[in-house]
This record gives structure tokens, sequence and C-alpha cells, in this order.
């Protein structure tokens, strides 16, 4: 998932209907995303329902596949339209498509659901989405954005989790995180 972004309400309600009937859903989210709010909202949403999703630094190309059986390739776009795409089924760019998905998504962060929590001290809702978006290389205004408030307060609340996880850098608390099941 990557701009342009189209008008896919059809889609999510497909989506969701299908998660409903436990169909799993991978989505790799180009970073970018994360400075859309309506993005955001979106794939809140849809990690809610049970969506996977992991978010890479640039994602190559807009993609869908379905079942490593079909897949649709955009061709040309502008900023905000699609104007062509490509269907690609039973080939060797379909093979291609789905192995560079697959390599996306074993580097890529994960992007994680509000989960409730174990033990006390296991970290909050809000800690965990800022932690979600700080593995996935959000900057402190777009963690800002994504939680609604400042930048300001969203460096003080980074801080607090670095010195929480005992930890110097953001680096090491988003790999402390993982260790302690964090993410």
């Amino acid at each position: 998932m990557k701009p342009p972004y189209v008008a896919t309400d059809s889609l999510d309600v497909l989506e969701c209907h299908k998660l409903s009937e436990g169909v799993d859903y991978q989505v790799l989210y180009d970073r970018s995303a994360l400075s859309h709010r309506s993005q955001l909202d979106r794939t809140s949403r849809m990690l809610d329902l049970g969506e996977q999703a992991r978010v890479v630094h640039l994602a190559p190309v807009k993609l869908l596949l379905v079942d490593d059986e079909i897949g649709l390739l955009p061709l040309t776009s502008t900023s905000q339209t699609l104007e062509s795409a490509v269907l690609l089924r039973g080939s060797t760019m379909l093979s291609a498509m789905s192995s560079v998905f697959d390599d996306l998504w074993r580097l890529a962060a994960p992007l994680c659901a509000n989960r409730e929590g174990g033990s006390t001290d296991a970290p909050s809702e809000e800690e965990r989405w800022i932690l979600s978006l700080l593995a996935a290389g959000a900057t402190d205004d777009a963690i800002g954005r994504h939680m609604g408030f400042s930048s300001r307060t969203a460096h003080r609340r980074v801080r607090e989790l670095i010195w929480r996880l005992g930890v110097q850098t953001r680096f090491q608390a988003g790999v402390r995180a993982v260790k302690l099941g964090w993410l």
C-alpha cells in the first residue's frame, strides 16, 4: 500500500468481510502512509479486525496479490489517480512480484494493533501504538499527528518509553520492546 491513495471503499468492505470469515490479509505499507491521517485511520480499523501489517521504508511498487494466483500491478499513475494497471496470472512476473513481497515482508517492521495487556509492566495501548510507529520509522511529527497530540508531546512520550525500557536510542527501544514481547 503506497500513494496514490484512490477510493478503496469497496475493497475495504470486502476486506472487513473476509477478515471476519478468517481470511488472512498481509499488507505492506510504505512509510509515507504514516503521514496520511485517513490512511492511518483505515489501517487502525483493519488491524483491529485482524489484518497483519508491516511497514517498509520505501515500497518499490503498489501491488495487489491474491493467494499467489492473481496480481494487479499499476502501470501509470499521477499523485491523485491510478490510470492503468496490468492483471497478472500464472506468469513469471506474478512469481517475481510474489517473491518481492515475501522478501519485503521479512524485512519490514510490524505495525501492531492495540492489544489488551498482560502483566502490570506491559505497555498501555497508547504506548504500543507509539512503539509500533517507532518500529515503522515514524518521526515524532508523524507520531504526534497519528496519536492526536503535538510533536513535542510525541517527543516527550518517546523519551519516556526509552527511559522505561532502560535504553538510550529509538533503535534500542525497538529491539528491547520486541524482546519483551511488546511488539
